[in-house]
């Protein structure tokens, strides 16, 4: 079972609860119009005001889980998006690395031009799925974009190398940048 049939299930479950409360209050409200005809009004009030209560709440709980299961779908989403994406980021680092070491006398052969574009297209896919690399020589190590593997001569804190590009889904961090920092020599 999946977690989106579990969901399910949990909304359904829910809702029959809620339709269960809903169909007590309109019996109960029945009685009481029942009672006020024989003249136990006060009682009959009292008991309505208790249901009215009662079905304001069911109805809010209600509310509330169908924010909530949006929420949760919409996680689940981007979770998977992220989970698939990454296994693609490979691809498109050793389609990066590949071009990067062609000879100059073999760069605009056919078969360069062919990884060149595909290259491309794998990057506009990317970019309609709000997938996004991100720059990170030159700037300051942000623990939350980068992951430091080692220290090199330059300005301290600032990123000399990128040994693996960084991505996000949506401005959230799906891959961390794998880079070089200045030690301050």
């Amino acid at each position: 079972m999946t977690q989106q049939d579990t969901t399910q299930d949990s909304t359904l479950d829910l809702e029959a609860e809620l339709q269960q409360e809903i169909d007590t209050a309109t019996e109960a409200e029945t009685e009481i119009e029942t009672d006020l005809e024989n003249g136990q009004m006060y009682q009959a009030e009292e008991e309505l005001e208790r249901l009215r209560g009662s079905l304001s709440r069911a109805q809010a709980d209600y509310s509330n889980l169908l924010k909530r299961v949006e929420r949760d779908k919409t996680d689940m989403t981007s979770f998977i998006t992220a989970n698939i994406i990454k296994k693609f980021l490979p691809t498109v680092d050793n389609l990066e690395r590949a071009l990067a070491t062609v000879p100059a006398d073999i760069a605009e052969q056919k078969w360069t031009e062919g990884i060149r574009a595909t290259l491309q297209g794998l990057g506009k896919q990317l970019e309609t799925m709000g997938v996004r690399s991100f720059e990170s020589v030159g700037h300051e190590v942000d623990t939350e974009r980068h992951e430091v593997m080692s220290q090199a001569p330059g300005t301290e804190g600032i990123i000399v190398t990128e040994f693996e590009k960084g991505y996000t889904l949506h401005d959230r961090v799906i891959r961390h940048a794998k880079v070089i920092v200045g030690s301050g020599e």
